[in-house]
């Protein structure tokens, strides 16, 4: 897998800029925007994701300097990068019984989820939260293009049919989780190591990655194979009595993003 993640091609040169800004400290957000711009396929794919109505935004955003001010520098830059990697990659989701459709819904609801809970309980987490819980999921293209080439895909299908989870089918067929493939993907592609190491211990946080622990909870009440289950939430509820994380803001997080997707 490792070596075949070596083998994925360079993001665009626009991505590329974007990927250096944002990893700058003092980071101008004029320059960001122009960057951005002068690249209209992903200034439209862009501003296709901050309109969703998952983000319960009252107007339209047109501007792509607009897109920045309201969902910060990281975000937009998780944005770009998800766009272009699905460029990237051959697209088949047959192992998971879904679509890239499907899975961008699945991220932005965890991204919505995330940015819910902990902008209520610790805001200075949120540039980091946000876009690993929107990136995290983009492991799933590459580690199923893997399991339909080893001819694996009624094994894999079947087994999750039975129940099995989807990360105990992954490391079954993979050896390796579909996040820790992730975390490679972005390693491979030079982002940084705070949310590379957060990707790779999403399946086991750390006491020393609170960030982790977020995304590992909240991939248990929102995920491909369902979404806000009674089984899903109440798991995620014992992880975080586990980890000690804010269950009320939690709580009212799932209740806020549940209501806006019932206006979808």
């Amino acid at each position: 897998m490792l070596e075949e993640i070596k083998s994925l091609p360079p993001l665009p040169i626009s991505v590329v800029r974007i990927q250096e800004l944002c990893m700058s400290h003092d980071t101008d957000i004029d320059e960001l925007s122009r960057v951005i711009e002068h690249d209209p396929m992903l200034s439209a794919n862009i501003l296709k994701s901050v309109n969703s109505p998952l983000y319960g935004m009252s107007k339209e955003i047109s501007s792509i300097s607009k897109a920045v001010m309201l969902f910060g520098i990281s975000m937009i830059r998780g944005f770009a990068a998800a766009s272009a990697i699905k460029k990237s990659v051959v697209i088949d989701l047959s192992p998971y019984s879904a679509s890239i459709d499907d899975l961008t819904t699945v991220s932005t609801l965890q991204m919505s989820l995330a940015r819910e809970w902990y902008r209520n309980v610790d805001k200075s987490m949120l540039p980091l939260l946000q876009s690993s819980a929107f990136l995290m999921e983009l492991g799933k293209l590459v580690a199923s293009l893997k399991v339909i080439s080893t001819g694996n895909l009624e094994h894999f299908l079947q087994d999750i049919a039975q129940g099995g989870s989807l990360e105990e089918v992954e490391r079954k067929y993979l050896e390796i989780s579909s996040y820790e493939i992730a975390a490679a993907m972005f390693e491979h592609w030079n982002f940084e190591t705070a949310l590379i190491e957060t990707l790779r211990e999403i399946s086991n946080p750390s006491t020393q990655n609170p960030h982790a622990q977020v995304l590992r909870v909240i991939t248990q009440a929102v995920n491909l194979r369902d979404t806000f289950s009674e089984e899903g939430i109440r798991t995620a509820l014992e992880m975080i009595e586990g980890f000690g994380l804010n269950k009320s803001a939690f709580e009212e997080a799932i209740q806020s993003v549940k209501s806006t997707q019932k206006q979808v």
